[in-house]
C-alpha cells in the first residue's frame, strides 16, 4: 500500500509540491508549540510576575522563528511561480498559519500586561478563557493532523476540517459568554476591562483564524479526492 502511495504521489505530484506541504506541516507543528507553550503562559498567569516575564519571552521567541521560517515559505512559492498548482492557496495557507502566531502573541502580551499593572484575575473569568483555550488546543491539533494527512488520504483530511468548523462555532458561542462576564465582573475598571477584552478578543480572532485554515486545507482536500477518483 505504502508503495502505491509513493507511486501515485511521485506520478502525479512534482518535487515542489511535496516540499510545500512539508513545509506547510512543518510551519503547522511550530504553530502547534507556540498554541502548547501559550496554554503553559495562561496555566501560570497566577504565579509571580518575573516567571511570567519568562514564560513569555519564550513564546515570543518561538513566534519569532515562525516567523522566519513564513518567510522562507513565501520565497520559495515565488521561486516556484505560476508552475505550482494552487499556488494561492499555499500562501494563504502559509499567511493564516502565522498569523494564528501572531494573534496569540498579543493576547499573551495583553494577559502580561494584565497581571503586571497588578490587576487581579477573576477566578470564573480565569477558568473560562483556560477552558476556551483548551479547546482551542484541540481545534488546532484537528487542523494540524488533518494538514499531516492529506497527502495519502484526503478522505480523513475532510472530516477533520469538519470537526474544526464545528469547534470555532462552539468556541463562538464560549466567547459571547466571556465578554458577557467580563463586562459585568470589570465595567467599574475600565483599564483592566480594556486590556482583558483585548486578550480575550485576539484568543476568539485566533480561532477564526484557524477555521480560515481548514478552509483552505478543505479546498486542497477535495483537489486530492477529485485526483485520485
Amino acid at each position: 500500500m505504502l508503495v502505491e502511495r509513493m507511486g501515485y504521489w511521485s506520478g502525479s505530484e512534482s518535487l515542489a509540491e511535496m516540499h510545500v506541504y512539508e513545509a506547510l506541516g512543518n510551519l503547522a507543528r511550530m504553530g502547534l508549540d507556540v498554541v502548547m507553550e501559550f496554554n503553559n503562559f495562561v496555566e501560570n498567569l497566577d504565579i509571580d510576575i518575573r516567571t511570567i516575564g519568562s514564560l513569555y519571552q519564550k513564546l515570543y521567541g518561538q513566534k519569532q522563528r515562525i516567523e522566519e521560517t513564513k518567510m522562507l515559505v513565501m520565497e520559495y512559492l515565488v521561486r516556484l511561480g505560476s508552475a505550482l498548482n494552487n499556488k494561492d492557496i499555499y500562501v494563504n495557507l502559509a499567511l493564516s498559519l502565522d498569523r494564528t502566531v501572531q494573534l496569540i502573541d498579543g493576547a499573551a502580551y495583553r494577559l502580561y500586561m494584565y497581571v503586571a499593572y497588578g490587576f487581579k484575575l477573576d477566578e470564573e473569568l480565569y477558568s473560562g478563557v483556560k477552558d476556551f483555550i483548551k479547546r482551542l488546543i484541540e481545534e488546532y491539533r484537528i487542523l494540524y493532523e488533518g494538514l499531516s494527512k492529506l497527502r495519502f488520504d484526503p478522505k480523513k483530511t475532510l472530516q477533520s476540517m469538519e470537526q474544526v468548523v464545528k469547534i470555532e462555532s462552539d468556541l463562538d458561542m464560549k466567547y459571547r459568554e466571556i465578554e458577557l462576564d467580563l463586562f459585568k465582573k470589570l465595567s467599574s475598571n475600565i483599564p483592566a476591562l480594556m486590556l482583558l477584552k483585548e486578550a480575550i478578543d485576539f484568543i476568539e480572532d485566533v480561532a477564526d483564524v484557524i477555521k480560515e485554515s481548514a478552509e483552505g486545507v478543505r479546498y486542497l482536500a477535495l483537489h486530492r479526492v477529485t485526483t485520485l477518483a
